[in-house]
């Protein structure tokens, strides 16, 4: 046992960027938050910088202020909106090794 948690383990074993795009649309939100470290750890060892991006973002929207019907702001909503897309292109179409 590595003492790592199954979902980084499963990361680390995703070989290409379509895998790890699927990986990061697929984790519940609160993995972004409490395992940030391993997850940054292992995008960048694999050279995927749009990963370590997604999860910038999504962290920003975990701790970004909300307005008063909980809603995140539109610039940051749009931001995150515009990786996810691009990680559901990625993950269907395919990405490289």
């Amino acid at each position: 046992m590595t003492g790592m948690s199954p979902v980084i383990e499963h990361l680390q074993d995703c070989r290409t960027d379509a895998e790890r795009a699927r990986w990061l649309l697929n984790i519940p939100t609160f993995i972004f938050y409490r395992e940030q470290t391993a997850i940054y750890r292992a995008l960048r060892q694999a050279g995927f910088v749009r990963g370590t991006q997604l999860v910038d973002l999504e962290i920003s929207a975990l701790v970004t202020v909300r307005d008063r019907f909980g809603r995140l702001p539109s610039d940051v909503q749009d931001l995150l909106n515009a990786a996810r897309t691009f990680m559901e292109t990625l993950a269907r179409k395919g990405g490289v090794k």
